[in-house]
């Protein structure tokens, strides 16, 4: 049941990977590199992508320690899965009503939401 855990982590540094790579190199499924700097638009965006990868790190970080030390698993994952959900539901909103491209729902959002239900299951069956 915990390689519960070590999969959230294993997917998460995967994404975090993913994230920073795609940032300058086009990737099968991943989010667009990024423009000329003159091009960026908004300013910000860069920023977000950054953070996002930060967080996505972190809680590779979290969900590795979760699979060392899993007793302490249940209060976590319930933040987790909420996380997860919420990613799956704003990639699929950005996706349907703002034309984000579907290789970023398919390499961002899909695999949140299946983390989402392995974490479901995971505090349904402990």
């Amino acid at each position: 049941m915990k390689d519960i855990l070590l999969i959230g982590a294993i997917m998460n540094f995967a994404g975090f990977l993913g994230m920073l790579i795609s940032m300058r190199v086009k990737l099968p499924f991943s989010f667009p590199a990024l423009p000329q700097t003159k091009d960026i638009n908004p300013p910000d965006y860069v920023l977000h992508r950054l953070f996002s990868a930060g967080t996505v790190f972190t809680f590779a970080i979290m969900f590795l320690y979760l699979y060392y030390h899993a007793e302490y698993a249940k209060p976590f994952l319930f933040f987790g899965m909420a996380l997860k959900y919420w990613v799956f539901t704003a990639s699929l909103i950005a996706y349907l009503v703002y034309k984000m491209p579907k290789d970023v729902l398919l390499c961002f959002g899909v695999p949140s939401l299946a983390m989402a239900l392995l974490f479901s299951y995971y505090l349904l069956n402990i």
